[in-house]
């Protein structure tokens, strides 16, 4: 089941979220210290002002992505941004990725946004390989977009049209 994670999943994301950060560091921006060192109120308060779809088996959260604005401007309301796509490596080759992605795109174009936008980490193919077969288009390279202790991560950006 998918549906929209909010304050009493707090638990749920906060394992998800710390089981991704470790098992997959380079994959996001913010690290797992981050992330351990937010407050239950701040993450509640995170869950309750942006929309994170959770995929769940049960009643054990499974898969996450969010929906925000690419930018926060007036002339780009049209823009979404695909951001903390995550799915528990347990899940991995199930079709829970395929589903959560696919509702995250129908969730984008049902609320009136023209495209969707993503970054991934370069070196991250079994994501880029899922994003592409979705009919996202990369159209550029982020260099050193993150730097994990003494290496850099390059992003590789990516949108998918909704609208036509």
């Amino acid at each position: 089941m998918i549906r929209d994670l909010g304050p009493g999943d707090l638990s749920e994301w906060r394992r998800i979220r710390a089981e991704g950060l470790r098992l997959f560091p380079e994959a996001f921006l913010t690290t797992l210290e981050e992330e351990l060192a937010r407050s239950d109120a701040e993450v509640t308060r995170s869950l309750n002002g942006r929309l994170v779809l959770g995929c769940f088996d049960g009643d054990r959260l499974i898969g996450t992505a969010a929906l925000d604005a690419a930018v926060e401007a007036e002339a780009a309301t049209h823009r979404g941004a695909l951001n903390a796509f995550c799915v528990s490596p347990d899940y991995h080759g199930t079709g829970t990725g395929t589903r959560l992605l696919r509702a995250a795109i129908d969730r984008a174009a049902a609320e009136g946004r023209l495209q969707l936008e993503l970054f991934v980490a370069a070196h991250n193919a079994p994501a880029i390989r899922l994003y592409e077969r979705h009919g996202f288009v990369r159209h550029g390279v982020l260099p050193r977009a993150a730097r994990i202790g003494d290496r850099f991560v390059d992003d590789l950006f990516y949108v998918r049209q909704l609208d036509g």
